[in-house]
């Protein structure tokens, strides 16, 4: 017990508890200056996802539709979906970023066209998934949740308390995941999964192999070659 306080008497000098101060002093500023940041990119995310919310109303109460019923896409239109997206691939989320791609994509892609799930009012119900999302990710604790018909309670009117709206909303619910799932049967039935394989490892392993054997084989054995037979070069 003695030798123990000796050895902590020892190490308990003026030198010491200044470094020990300074390494305090380092991590305060370290941890301060991440909690700074953090706060930071969450009030940007909040700034940048109010350009979502404000894209999504226009495009709800404002913009006119051709006679097929789809979306008439105006230049100014173009670049809000430009400038939205761009915000969303720094800022956002990935849940959030794969939603506002499914959003877009749900009117234009034919094998989501061609599903028996489809229905064109199912995408206030896409929407509503991302206003869901983006209320957890500025901060919302996940029991304060939403049910879809809540969440675009300030779109739609009488669509929050009435059973009728709920029962549409937990069927467009299910129809969007089955939308999606048969999107994820039909990669895999193409083999995407397979593919991204043999172009991220075995394509590369083939083509390094290659390109070795090129520069340390084939290249050097052509110069040879023609050293020793000048006629090849012609």
């Amino acid at each position: 017990m003695k030798e123990l306080w000796e050895v902590i008497g020892e190490f308990v000098n003026a030198n010491n508890i200044a470094l020990l101060s300074v390494g305090v002093t380092v991590l305060i500023f370290v941890f301060s200056r991440r909690a700074e940041l953090k706060y930071k990119k969450h009030d940007d995310k909040k700034h940048q996802y109010l350009k979502l919310i404000s894209l999504l109303e226009e495009i709800f109460m404002s913009y006119k539709k051709d006679k097929k019923g789809n979306l008439i896409i105006t230049d100014n239109l173009k670049k809000r979906f430009f400038d939205v997206g761009a915000s969303l691939l720094m800022y956002g989320s990935k849940k959030l970023y794969r939603q506002y791609l499914f959003y877009r994509e749900f009117a234009t892609n034919p094998l989501v066209l061609q599903s028996k799930y489809y229905e064109e009012n199912l995408i206030i119900y896409i929407m509503a998934d991302i206003l869901v999302t983006m209320r957890k990710e500025v901060g919302l604790s996940v029991f304060n949740t939403l049910e879809a018909n809540e969440a675009l309670g300030f779109f739609v009117n009488d669509i929050t308390g009435n059973p009728i709206a709920k029962e549409k909303a937990y069927k467009a619910k299910f129809k969007i995941r089955m939308i999606k799932f048969e999107l994820g049967m039909i990669n895999r039935t193409k083999f995407i999964f397979v593919k991204y394989i043999f172009y991220r490892v075995m394509k590369p392993i083939f083509a390094c192999v290659f390109i070795i054997l090129k520069y340390i084989l084939i290249v050097p054995f052509g110069r040879l070659l023609i050293k020793i037979f000048p006629s090849l070069a012609e």
